[in-house]
């Protein structure tokens, strides 16, 4: 798996097999945890490839954020949030075209993001058709 950086617009694309974001799911549920990222040569047409993602257990809605100057992901929310949040990645893992993407962002009322958190976009990456 995978996390890629637009430094200039903080865009963030997280991309994987349909393995590993299912796996993400599954730890995600957890609310606490680490992941080692893929590191990407070249990362056209982004910034840069980061190193790890980390997710914290908290209370309310998730904050995505990274900053500039790290070479990390972090997610941090309550646990009924993070299950939300699994479950729309192991939803998009199993059932997505290949050239999907998933667009997790805030807008008012959402059900499991925070007002002001950052943006991903979830890709799929070294496809395998899903099972059956």
């Amino acid at each position: 798996m995978k996390v890629l950086r637009g430094d200039s617009t903080g865009e963030l694309e997280l991309s994987g097999t349909r393995s590993e974001l299912r796996s993400l799911g599954q730890q995600l549920r957890s609310g606490q945890g680490e992941i080692l990222l893929e590191k990407v040569s070249d990362p056209f047409p982004y910034s840069r490839s980061l190193s790890w993602m980390t997710f914290r257990r908290g209370s309310g809605k998730i904050t995505i954020s990274s900053s500039g100057d790290s070479g990390s992901v972090d997610l941090q929310g309550g646990p009924e949030s993070f299950a939300l949040l699994a479950e729309n990645i192991e939803g998009f893992a199993a059932e997505a075209d290949p050239d999907d993407h998933l667009h997790v962002d805030y807008f008012p009322d959402h059900d499991y993001l925070a007002e002001g958190s950052g943006s991903v976009v979830v890709a799929i990456d070294g496809d395998v058709i899903p099972a059956s």
